[in-house]
């Protein structure tokens, strides 16, 4: 049975497989082995269905989701925050109605989906 690989904070961490029928069988050993291991790679028939971790390391999980959740949407809010500074401008009202008066030209032919 192959073990499970994935990627940890940059290095390859390898999980222990573990058959599902082991885990209903004998729980102890599962516990014990999840202790040891940190996480399980749960498996049947050779193929990974789940995976166990431990409190720590899915609360651990869970916060690098949540920082990087954070860190999105920061930068997003600044993104906003530097285009809504540039419409308070002294001359934003002037740019934004030079901008609507001037006129487009678009060069080529218009293409058509194929049902038209």
């Amino acid at each position: 049975m192959k073990a499970l690989k994935i990627r940890e904070a940059g290095a390859a961490q390898t999980l222990e497989p573990m058959p599902a029928t082991t885990i209903r069988r004998d729980w102890s050993t599962a516990k014990d082995r999840l202790r040891a291991k940190g996480a399980l790679a749960l498996t049947t028939h050779d193929r990974v269905e789940a995976v166990l971790l431990e409190p720590a390391a899915y609360e651990a999980l869970v916060a690098r989701a949540e920082a990087a959740d954070k860190a999105l949407l920061d930068g997003l809010a600044r993104q906003f925050d530097a285009r809504l500074d540039a419409l308070k401008q002294p001359d934003a009202a002037e740019r934004l109605r030079a901008a609507f008066a001037r006129e487009g030209r678009f060069e080529g032919t218009p293409v058509a989906g194929g049902s038209f």
